[in-house]
């Protein structure tokens, strides 16, 4: 049997990326800006054997504000900034798709956008995830929604510091 693995799972803008430029729809990585914290909470999150998953939906693709390769420059730019502190996020997993869309190719409902668990699902094929140690952290309804949805525990976070918040969380 597979050995289980607990899994932090973070959401991205607003949870590691503190920029609200474009409405939010950030696809450049000179918009993309790193919250305090952020850095030394995936570290720190990392050190206390966690894998680390950013989950996030981007239907800023479907909406044609920017492109795949756009998102795929802003991931390899988090992949470098975590390298230099000695850390890393084991997978980014992310949704291009929204029923709004004006590019064709991404103008569907999807089961990989939060509220829906298809993201989670995908990280459960690679990783067993162990649903009493693993946790989200998010700052949307949406985000809460997906923890439940998924059977772990949901943190709404609001706050200016994610290292701070992380450590207070009592799972760890």
């Amino acid at each position: 049997m597979k050995k289980k693995t607990k899994i932090a799972f973070l959401d991205r803008d607003g949870v590691i990326n503190s920029s609200k430029i474009n409405r939010g729809y950030i696809g450049k990585v000179r918009d993309f800006k790193w919250l305090k914290g952020s850095k030394k909470a995936i570290k720190y999150l990392k050190l206390k054997k966690f894998k680390v998953v950013i989950v996030t939906n981007q239907s800023g693709i479907a909406r044609g504000y920017f492109s795949l390769k756009d998102l795929y420059k802003i991931n390899r730019h988090i992949v470098s900034e975590l390298k230099k502190i000695d850390t890393k996020v084991d997978k980014i997993v992310f949704c291009p798709y929204h029923e709004d869309g004006i590019v064709k190719k991404y103008k569907k409902r999807s089961n990989l956008r939060k509220p829906n668990i298809g993201m989670f699902e995908k990280i459960n094929k690679i990783w067993k995830v162990d649903k009493q140690k693993s946790f989200m952290i998010g700052d949307q309804l949406t985000d809460m929604q997906f923890a439940k949805k998924a059977g772990i525990k949901g943190y709404l976070f609001n706050s200016e510091d994610l290292y701070s918040y992380v450590k207070s969380i009592a799972i760890l």
